[in-house]
């Protein structure tokens, strides 16, 4: 009797436990008709069954196995999944399913798949992971790679920079992806996310900024923010990419804040550290330690 490899995959995908088991039964299984079914049929038995899969992390596993093989069949499924939401001890515990569904619609009705995108967007922070940002994130970069940029404006607009329990992962990358916004409203972005703690956040923010077309409309923000952060990292970031990208406007604000931030520290005798100066080099650093001795 002639062995059926894909026939013992199978097999194990059926008894697979974890994500890890799931993708592990995966390897090397052809992405035909007979796979589809078993994927299909496990699915249903635990979406009928959530308790066996309380994080829904089975489920997800298994549309992503899904997607290159869906079919107008699975319609309904993954619609359900699109709004499926289970609450344990520690919170919602779909957020990974949805994400997993969103592309799957994507696959079938790119359109459709939008209206969710916005849906899973308004779901707000209390619905979304706040570790990995999903499904926020992942109907975010959808709504990006389909140029509907106005949910994902007003997303940005929305968000509360100062919410600690807020997901950092779909702001930063709303923001980044807004740079076609007109300058007043990137610079009004800009000031309400200014002093969010993120940096993230902020990585994303001086994406925007550093990739407009029109730098120098952020010149006056960005020395500001530059005289005024406490966040050396993304400072340092922002000058590097600016430099980088010859936005020759934003690297003289970055610089003229930065060195607005050192005399302020001279004035105030203060050993802060100032981004693109090295240590113990520079005649201001010299007349310091003078000051001091």
């Amino acid at each position: 009797m002639e062995r059926d490899p894909g026939g013992v995959r199978l097999g194990l995908l059926n008894r697979a436990r974890t994500s890890e088991e799931i993708r592990a039964a995966l390897e090397g299984v052809p992405r035909d008709a007979r796979l589809r079914a078993t994927l299909v049929e496990r699915y249903d038995a635990l979406a009928a069954a959530p308790r066996r899969d309380p994080a829904a992390r089975l489920r997800a596993e298994l549309l992503n196995a899904l997607r290159p093989l869906v079919t107008v069949e699975d319609r309904e499924r993954v619609e359900a999944a699109l709004t499926t939401y289970e609450f344990g001890p520690l919170g919602e515990n779909c957020s990974g399913l949805r994400a997993a569904a969103l592309l799957c619609l994507a696959e079938l009705d790119p359109d459709a798949a939008e209206l969710h995108s916005v849906h899973l967007l308004g779901d707000g922070d209390r619905r979304t992971e706040k570790m990995s940002g999903q499904p926020a994130l992942t109907a975010t970069e959808f709504l990006v790679s389909r140029g509907q940029l106005a949910p994902v404006y007003l997303y940005a607009l929305a968000a509360y920079p100062g919410s600690e329990d807020a997901s950092r992962e779909p702001l930063a990358a709303a923001l980044r992806n807004l740079a076609p916004l007109p300058a007043a409203l990137a610079l009004d972005l800009a000031r309400r996310h200014a002093t969010n703690a993120s940096p993230a956040v902020l990585v994303g923010l001086f994406d925007l900024l550093i990739g407009h077309d029109q730098p120098e409309a952020f010149s006056e923000f960005v020395r500001g923010w530059a005289r005024e952060t406490d966040q050396l990292d993304v400072l340092d970031f922002a000058l590097a990419e600016a430099r980088a990208r010859h936005r020759t406007p934003l690297v003289e604000a970055l610089e003229t804040g930065v060195e607005e931030r050192l005399r302020g520290a001279l004035v105030g005798d203060g050993d802060e550290e100032v981004p693109g100066v090295a240590d113990g080099d520079g005649e201001e650093d010299k007349h310091h330690t003078q000051e001091r001795t």
